[in-house]
Parts: C-alpha cells; structure tokens; sequence
C-alpha cells in the first residue's frame, strides 16, 4: 500500500513537472507574441504618421522648387522658359521620392548623374547660375531626406565627421552620462524590444521608488525614452536607439581588437 502511495506521489510530481514545463513555454510564447505585437503596433502608428506628414511635406517642397526657380534663375536668357521647365519638373520629381519611404544612395546617384547630364548641354556662362540653384535645392531635399532616416549613404556622412565639431560638454550630458549607469543602460535596452511599465523597470532593476524613479527622469530629461502619459508605459525614442546602435558599433569595433 505504501509502494502504491509512492507511485502515485511521483506520478502527480511528475506531471506537476511536466504541467509547470507546458505553462512556462505557453508563457514565454504569448511574451514574445506580446513584444512583435507591439512593435507592429507601434510601427503601424509611426507608417501613419510617416503617411500624414509626407503629403503636404512633398507638396511644399514642390512649390517651394518652383518659386524658387522662378525667382532665381537668370532673367535674360532665351532659354529661361525651357530651362525653368526641365528643372522644375526635375526637382518636383526628387521631390516625390520623400513619399516613398525608404530611398537607395544608388537612386540619389542617377538623379545627380541627370543633373550632370543637364550640365554638360550648357550654352552660355550665365548657365552656371541656374544650375547651381537647382543643385542647391536638389542637395536641400536630399539634406531632408537624411534628417527624415529615409536615406542614409554611410560612405557619404564618414567623410563629413568631423572630430573638431564635437562638443564634449553636451556629449557628456545629453549622450554619455545617460547610458553611463548600468541600471539606465539595461532598461533602455529592455526598451529596444517592447515598452515597459514602472512596474516592469522595478522587477528588472531591482530598484523601488525614488531610487528608480531617478534613472527613469534622467532618461527622460535626456530624450532617450518617452512616457505615453502620466502613467503609462514608456517608450525608446528615435534618439535612445540611435545611442544603442552606436554602443553596439563601438563594442564590435572594441571586440575585434
């Protein structure tokens, strides 16, 4: 009788087990389903945004090429009115890639190699006047482009770092003081996947009131997370990400040496 109690004992130990085991699997899935949830949700609210602002972005970008062209091209010139046209359509056409999305470095070369092309049918000295301007606004929407993260030509922006251009004071404060604290680091880091409430940033850091909410409003007051509202979850911003992909460059670059 009592071999029979044992048997049984380890029997409903063993399927507690094995019921924990299926629980904790259902558990990590539904996490995960949970955190590309919200990711697809907070994507699916930036397209939006991205959606609503690009329209009248591009339309302004139109008209400004246009007057701008008509204003500054070269007054007395027998081909202003056929000039004005080819380059006005050219620079609405640039203009319309802002509403794309996402834009190759290739495609931005073959729209300079078209300016290129317009250069060399050139007649007069007065041409270079008009061909600068609409270098100028091609380059200015290509400038909008890259503060939009549509377009990113990494060859391009190396050559234009510029060390002597850092300001350590501000570098210190708004970028390497935040994420120079382990605790702050691996929140944001927690952030890069999904938001997360203050109850979460407790259980992570093993940090309670005060001391926690210290680190949150440094990462706050720097730009490196959001909160929705006064009590919401928080959120990674642009700027927080950013600093994470720099780390995780700097660390490759380290971890070769």
């Amino acid at each position: 009788m009592e071999t029979a109690n044992e048997n049984l004992e380890i029997y409903y130990l063993e399927e507690l087990h094995s019921i924990k085991e299926e629980v904790t699997s259902l558990r990590n899935e539904f996490s995960r389903f949970l955190q590309r949830a919200n990711q697809q949700h907070i994507e699916g609210l930036i397209e939006e945004m991205r959606k609503s602002f690009m329209k009248p972005m591009v339309d302004y970008l139109c008209e400004d090429a246009s007057e701008r062209m008509h204003t500054l091209m070269t007054a007395d010139c027998r081909m202003r009115d056929f000039c004005e046209t080819v380059f006005r359509e050219f620079l609405q056409e640039t203009a319309g890639l802002v509403g794309r999305g996402r834009i190759e470095a290739e495609t931005i070369k073959l729209y300079r190699d078209r300016l290129g092309e317009f250069k060399k049918e050139a007649k007069t000295s007065s041409c270079r006047i008009c061909f600068s301007e609409a270098t100028n606004l091609f380059e200015k929407q290509v400038k909008l482009m890259r503060s939009l993260q549509i377009y990113e030509d990494r060859e391009e922006e190396d050559k234009k770092i510029d060390i002597s251009e850092i300001e350590p004071e501000k570098l210190v404060s708004e970028v390497c003081e935040p994420v120079a604290n382990r605790q702050r680091l691996l929140m944001l880091k927690a952030l890069s996947g999904e938001s997360k409430t203050f109850s979460d940033f407790s259980r992570l850091t093993g940090l309670r009131g005060g001391n926690l909410l210290f680190h949150l409003q440094k990462l706050l007051e720097t730009g490196m997370i959001l909160q929705r509202n006064e009590r919401g979850d928080y959120i990674i911003t642009r700027k927080g990400y950013s600093t994470l992909q720099g780390l995780s460059r700097i660390y490759s670059e380290i971890e070769k040496e």
